[in-house]
């Protein structure tokens, strides 16, 4: 196996905050025949070190501070819209919405920490070769979470949601900040920020970007204007 590996030339760019993990992913790549070409915790020298060495993948961490993993996947996909792109994630971090803005960032595998190397080896080569690759209990995680979103009210998006609430939520699923929000809404950006301070627990979410992803997965942005009348 090692020696086919070899003749695909397999090369990968580690992006990993913690050293210990970094190390062992290095010395699981390298006994499995692949080239490590460079490790870092820095998640810019990353994008550098994936744009300088030519890569076939690169692993990026989601645990690093300030999102920094996610930016670092949309950076490396912009830089270069066919490299391979696996995100890896903490077990206790591991969840439906972090995998859904994982893979709107430009990632083609997903991997918790705590997976095998056999598995790991797999995935490295399968998003290689250009399949998504989602590793051995994402998977399955993904498809029931299909599921539940194709069994949900159509009616009704975030029901848990006020009407006035669900109209804040479908502009910020267009992308607009608190100043075109409040602007649109006829209201203070303060409100508008209470308002999305209140959503985010609401659709059990913990950031602004994935209140996003919910809400284009449940189509609330495909919605026109004024849908909600309900006042402030």
């Amino acid at each position: 196996m090692a020696d086919t590996v070899h003749e695909v030339g397999t090369r990968v760019v580690l992006i990993e905050s913690i050293p210990l993990i970094l190390g062992g992913l290095r010395s699981a790549l390298e006994e499995g025949g692949i080239t490590v070409a460079a490790g870092t915790h820095d998640p810019h020298a990353g994008v550098r070190a994936a744009r300088e060495e030519k890569p076939d993948v690169v692993i990026v961490d989601l645990d690093l501070p300030a999102r920094a993993g996610v930016g670092a996947l949309q950076q490396l996909r912009r830089q270069d819209p066919a490299l391979g792109l696996i995100a890896s994630v903490s077990p206790e971090r591991d969840d439906d919405s972090l995998l859904l803005t994982t893979l709107l960032a430009g990632a083609t595998g997903y991997l918790r920490k705590d997976t095998e190397t056999a598995d790991l080896l797999r995935t490295v080569r399968a998003v290689q070769r250009g399949y998504l690759t989602l590793g051995p209990r994402a998977g399955g995680d993904f498809s029931a979470l299909l599921v539940r979103l194709a069994e949900a009210d159509r009616t009704l998006p975030f029901p848990a949601l006020t009407d006035r609430e669900r109209e804040v939520l479908r502009l910020v699923s267009f992308g607009y900040g608190n100043r075109r929000i409040a602007q649109e809404l006829f209201i203070s950006e303060k409100t508008v920020r209470n308002y999305v301070s209140a959503i985010l627990p609401k659709i059990q979410v913990s950031s602004r970007l994935e209140a996003i992803v919910s809400a284009r997965l449940a189509g609330l942005e495909t919605a026109g204007p004024g849908t909600s009348s309900a006042g402030v």
